[in-house]
């Protein structure tokens, strides 16, 4: 009984920590930079801009990405986020789909959004 106990524990465990976590797309990111603004539209939904170099006028990428509630946001660790955590200074790598529109900076919609470090 002791024995199976641990082993509904543990499986619920699993079960759990898989939930709060993300897996990011295997392909390599459309753009990795710094979060400079971050547009609120709702409290789940937006758009972020992200900088490779932020403080370049121009010449480096720059990107505005709409985020969704369906769009996957992890957090440092692996662990799931929402618009909510994206904050300006964090660094992110930033996945699109869709359409990219070839303004500048571009503008797309994210698949998927990382986030690497603390608001600086």
């Amino acid at each position: 009984m002791i024995r199976l106990r641990l082993i509904i524990i543990a499986l619920l465990a699993i079960a759990c920590s898989s939930a709060t976590t993300r897996e990011l797309p295997s392909t390599p990111p459309s753009i990795i930079g710094q979060i400079t603004h971050v547009n609120r539209a709702g409290e789940k939904i937006g758009s972020i801009r992200v900088e490779a170099q932020p403080g370049d006028s121009a010449g480096s990428e720059k990107a505005v990405a709409r985020v969704g509630q369906g769009t996957p946001v992890v957090g440092i660790g692996g662990k799931a986020a929402d618009f909510s955590a994206l904050q300006v200074g964090q660094w992110v790598r930033v996945w699109f789909t869709g359409p990219v529109a070839q303004s500048y900076p571009v503008q797309a919609t994210a698949s998927a959004v990382a986030i690497d470090s603390l608001p600086r």
